[in-house]
């Protein structure tokens, strides 16, 4: 059993990390709707920490905040390939977070609760267009696979008009 949550937590990070990833070198400044569906922002006030100490690795320009089709994705590039963070969350009045994806350390955690297999936790609180997710992700220790499952506590706040 414990291979399959540390198997789903695998699939979770990365498809959360890939989702928002792309080789796009392209502007990152923000894009007006065109039809009042979609709205990007970039860069800004981004903050990431795990541990209580920021996410070395992790480019905060890069980090990009879309609303589209009723969720809020939220990713970013890696310096290296090495960090990476995604997440999909609700667009309602009190998101929640679908799934969170996170490369520490050479580790992928993340938070899900997918066809029953819950994995870490998350809540949202928003202030205006900044979103402020913090909880605990989880994931296995690459360095140590048979040690079992890793968590680490996150705080990622993020602004996205």
């Amino acid at each position: 059993m414990k291979r399959v949550v540390v198997g789903m937590v695998g699939l979770v990070a990365g498809a959360a990390v890939l989702v928002g990833c792309s080789d796009d070198k392209g502007s990152t400044a923000p894009v007006s709707p065109a039809a009042g569906d979609t709205q990007v922002a970039a860069g800004g006030s981004t903050e990431v920490k795990v541990d209580g100490k920021d996410l070395a690795g992790l480019d905060l320009d890069s980090v990009t905040c879309v609303k589209q089709g009723g969720k809020i994705n939220v990713a970013s590039g890696a310096i290296g390939g090495q960090q990476g963070l995604g997440i999909v969350m609700s667009d309602e009045a009190t998101p929640t977070v679908e799934s969170l994806g996170m490369v520490v350390d050479g580790n992928a955690l993340a938070v899900t609760n997918t066809m029953g297999a819950k994995v870490g936790s998350a809540e949202v609180k928003v202030d205006g267009s900044t979103y402020t997710i913090t909880g605990e992700a989880a994931g296995a220790d690459i360095a140590n696979p048979m040690a079992g499952m890793i968590t680490k506590p996150f705080t990622v706040t993020v602004t996205c008009s």
